[in-house]
């Protein structure tokens, strides 16, 4: 198993669960220290995507499995909201409301005293979670050692490893193509974000609130845990750099600070621009106290801006390999329990 992410530990796990002996690489000194650490902390029900009914369906059926595995991790009680923008928007609420219908998610019209409603053609209160990170990694820590994982952090998983082993199982996100082998059925071309999660303080009006303005190039805020801190995204000023091809383009200045958490006074930092974005649409976002910034690289499919779409995709590749390309993090359990069939599969033919 390469990756300790909480994609790679999941699997990990349920694969020892399942009588099968794991070895855990991880490139880190330290499991979730990459893109599961830098990230907006919402466990996803399908709100977030109204123009992929696939991400939507495979969100909303995955949350129940994860909160089953991971249950005290998941922070519920505070309040969640959804706005669309009245300009610029790919989706109205009428789409929203039909959307929601169909995928079977439950939402209620509201006024919201945080935003400018003269900007937002309306608001919607939701059922969705938060996912304390701290607790996370300690359940994850805990379940390796439960279940006998051997966890060897600070490895890299070299090409010819993958010999030592009957199957590799790669769940490394935007590093894929550095373990896959090459091949039709191995590395492929990703787009590639160099992002940052800038971290705040906010004023007492904020607390225990979550906020999406949608749905296109607009912002959102959510708290930190159970902290008075909150992590700002930006669907423009998040993105440093983007490419498409097979390994991400990363600049001298920016490459020190991925995946090393909370990097204070960053030498490269959008800050001021998502607070100028974000404040048109939340005033009390220029109040805002900049505690430092979160960067690592995501991964997408190319040319899915109609769709905004982010699946989870296990494939069997064959030769050894079973690669994990990662969505939204509650899909994780669901990934596990398709790469342990597809392992049980191999044992009985």
């Amino acid at each position: 198993m390469v990756g300790a992410g909480v994609f790679g530990v999941t699997i990990a796990v349920w694969l020892a669960r399942a009588g099968h002996e794991v070895d855990l690489y991880e490139r880190s000194n330290e499991i979730l220290a990459g893109a599961s650490f830098a990230n907006q902390y919402r466990l996803h029900r399908g709100y977030h995507y109204p123009r992929s009914a696939e991400t939507a369906l495979q969100s909303r059926l995955a949350e129940p499995v994860f909160i089953e595995e991971y249950a005290e991790a998941v922070i519920d009680g505070d309040d969640h909201y959804y706005c669309f923008a009245r300009s610029d928007s790919k989706t109205s609420c009428e789409q929203f409301e039909r959307f929601c219908l169909d995928v079977g998610l439950e939402y209620e019209p509201v006024k919201l005293d945080l935003v400018d409603s003269s900007l937002i053609e309306g608001t919607y209160k939701v059922k969705e979670r938060l996912i304390d990170i701290t607790a996370l990694t300690r359940l994850c820590h805990a379940n390796i050692e439960r279940s006998r994982v051997n966890l060897r952090l600070g490895t890299n998983f070299q090409s010819g490893m993958s010999r030592r082993y009957d199957l590799t199982v790669v769940a490394t996100y935007s590093r894929l193509n550095s373990v896959l082998p090459d091949g039709d059925n191995g590395r492929r071309h990703f787009q590639f974000e160099v992002c940052e999660k800038p971290v705040v303080e906010l004023p007492p009006q904020f607390r225990g609130k979550s906020v999406v303005i949608m749905d296109g190039p607009f912002m959102c805020f959510d708290p930190v845990g159970h902290s008075d801190r909150f992590v700002l995204g930006n669907v423009v000023h998040a993105i440093h750099a983007t490419n498409v091809g097979a390994e991400p383009e990363v600049s001298e200045l920016i490459a020190p600070m991925l995946d090393r958490g909370v990097v204070e006074r960053p030498a490269v930092t959008n800050i001021e621009r998502f607070l100028e974005h974000g404040s048109r649409f939340i005033p009390g976002l220029r109040d805002a106290k900049h505690l430092g910034s979160m960067y690592t690289v995501r991964a997408v499919f190319p040319n899915t801006d109609d769709t905004d779409k982010r699946p989870t995709q296990v494939t069997d590749l064959g030769n050894g390999f079973v690669s994990v390309f990662s969505g939204k993090i509650g899909t994780c359990v669901d990934a596990a329990n398709d790469v342990v069939r597809i392992v049980d599969s191999l044992g009985s033919s």
